[in-house]
C-alpha cells in the first residue's frame, strides 16, 4: 500500500499537466461546455481524464496522510472532492439553460464545481498542517482549489493558472513522498528490529517472573 500511494502521488502533477493543456487559452468559462459546442471532443475527453486524475491525487494524499495529524481533513477532502466531481460531471457539458429538476444545468454545474473546490481546499489544508509536507505546497493547493473549480467556470484563464499552482505543489509533494514514506523494501529490517525487541522483552519477563504469560 505504501508503494502504491507513493506512485499514485505522481498523478497530482499529471492532473495539473493534463488540466493545464486542455484549458490553455480558454477565455470563455463554462468548461467543458465550449469543447462540446465547438466540436472539440478530444478536449472534452481530456477534461474528463483530468478530473479523474485529480480524484486519484486526492486518494493518494488521503492515503499518505492516513497516520498524520490532519488525516481527518484529508479524508474529508477526498469525500467532498469525489462528491463535487459526481455533481459536476453530469451537468457541465449540457447547454447552460437546460432545465434540470427545476434549475438550469449551469447552476447545477456551478454548485458541483463549488463542492469540488471545497474538496481541494480541505486537501490543501490537510497538507499544510500534516507536518509531513512543505506548508507552501498545501497553500498552493488551497489557492488553486477554486481556480480549477467554480472560479475557473466563471473566468476561463483561472483554470490554467490553477493548474500551474497544482503542478508546482505536485512536483514537490511527489518528490517528498518518495523520501518521507518508508519503502516496502525496508520492512524486513523493521520486522527484524521488532523481533529483537520482542525477544528482549520475553527474556526480561522470564528473568523476573520465571515464566512467560
Amino acid at each position: 500500500m505504501r508503494r502504491f500511494a507513493r506512485g499514485l502521488m505522481w498523478t497530482l502533477p499529471g492532473y495539473a499537466v493534463v488540466y493545464g493543456a486542455v484549458t490553455l487559452g480558454r477565455w470563455d468559462g463554462g468548461a467543458p461546455l465550449p469543447y462540446l459546442e465547438n466540436g472539440r471532443i478530444l478536449h472534452l475527453v481530456g477534461w474528463v481524464v483530468a478530473v479523474w486524475l485529480g480524484l486519484l491525487a486526492l486518494v493518494a494524499m488521503a492515503s499518505l496522510l492516513a497516520a498524520a495529524r490532519s488525516r481527518r481533513a484529508a479524508t474529508m477532502g477526498l469525500m467532498v472532492g469525489l462528491t463535487g466531481a459526481v455533481l459536476w460531471l453530469p451537468f457541465a457539458a449540457l447547454p447552460r439553460d437546460t432545465p434540470v429538476y427545476g434549475l438550469d444545468a449551469h447552476t447545477l454545474s456551478l454548485a458541483g464545481a463549488a463542492v469540488y473546490s471545497a474538496g481541494w481546499l480541505l486537501a490543501g489544508w490537510s497538507v499544510m498542517y500534516s507536518g509531513l509536507f512543505n506548508k507552501s505546497d498545501g497553500l498552493l493547493l488551497m489557492v488553486a482549489g477554486p481556480m480549477v473549480g467554480v472560479a475557473g467556470l466563471l473566468v476561463g484563464p483561472l483554470q490554467t493558472v490553477g493548474a500551474i499552482f497544482i503542478l508546482a505543489a505536485g512536483i514537490g509533494m511527489s518528490w517528498t513522498a518518495g523520501r518521507i514514506v518508508p519503502s516496502v523494501h525496508a520492512t524486513p529490517k523493521v520486522r527484524a528490529a521488532a523481533a529483537a525487541a520482542g525477544a528482549q522483552a520475553v527474556a526480561a519477563q522470564v528473568a523476573t517472573t520465571g515464566s512467560v504469560n
